[in-house]
């Protein structure tokens, strides 16, 4: 068997185990494991598994964040689309804020595989076990009470310890824009404090969103649009829309 035929052999046999042994790899295709370990190693650097001791497991993808995060498939595209415009912005010595939102997710899986030095803070799990796996990036975990609904940490705790932070750029998700109020909105009180937090702190402030959410509204409004932000966006946006956001100082990526 050719070596391009056992890693594919090894990937296959990951996806329907998740982890694998050395010696099991040894055995089955009868060969040292000193050569199985170098199979493993090329494979990580291919970013196709990560090794632990004695064996492999196989790599988080963004797919997975997807079907754990139930997003229509229809979403895929567009949010990533979003996700990679955030990575462009993001440079070496940058101290970001990531919040629990299913882009940045896909931004945190982005920024995993990118030889970069950052430091991130970020109220997600989800966020800093993907970036726990780019020894580049320092993670600052906030702390607080851990709600399941949204994989993150919450309450008077987090907030207070985000306040103690000075990052340079911050990304937040939002859910819905109220146009004609020039109001940001999200679907919980304590989510829309800990994002209001979070732009306070702010050196400069990131709204990322589909064009779908504009003239929407959530339950929470938690911050008006105010000049020197910056709204991440898809081309859908409404000329009307953007006319508006342009005459106030907002810029817009898009």
């Amino acid at each position: 068997m050719f070596v391009e035929e056992r890693k594919q052999s090894i990937l296959n046999i990951l996806k329907q185990k998740e982890k694998v042994s050395v010696n099991e790899l040894s055995d089955l295709f009868s060969v040292s494991k000193v050569i199985i370990r170098k199979d493993l190693c090329q494979m990580e650097e291919e970013n196709l598994l990560t090794r632990t001791h004695g064996g492999a497991i196989l790599k988080r993808k963004i797919v997975d964040k997807i079907i754990l995060k139930d997003i229509a498939k229809e979403d895929l595209e567009e949010k990533t689309a979003l996700a990679e415009k955030v990575v462009s912005l993001i440079q070496d010595g940058d101290i970001i804020f990531l919040d629990d939102s299913t882009v940045t997710i896909i931004v945190a899986a982005l920024l995993q595989k990118r030889k970069i030095k950052i430091s991130v803070i970020s109220n997600m799990l989800e966020i800093q076990k993907i970036l726990s796996e780019n020894k580049g990036i320092e993670i600052i975990s906030l702390g607080g009470i851990y709600d399941a609904r949204t994989d993150s940490f919450v309450g008077e705790m987090a907030r207070e310890n985000l306040e103690l932070f000075n990052p340079n750029k911050v990304f937040i998700g939002i859910g819905g824009i109220n146009v004609d109020k020039m109001q940001l909105s999200t679907c919980t009180i304590d989510e829309g404090k800990f994002k209001s937090t979070a732009l306070k702190v702010a050196q400069e402030s990131f709204i990322i969103t589909q064009s779908k959410k504009f003239y929407q509204d959530s339950i929470f409004n938690f911050s008006k649009i105010k000049e020197g932000m910056t709204i991440i966006t898809d081309h859908n946006i409404s000329e009307d829309f953007e006319k508006k956001l342009i005459e106030n100082n907002i810029k817009i990526i898009k």
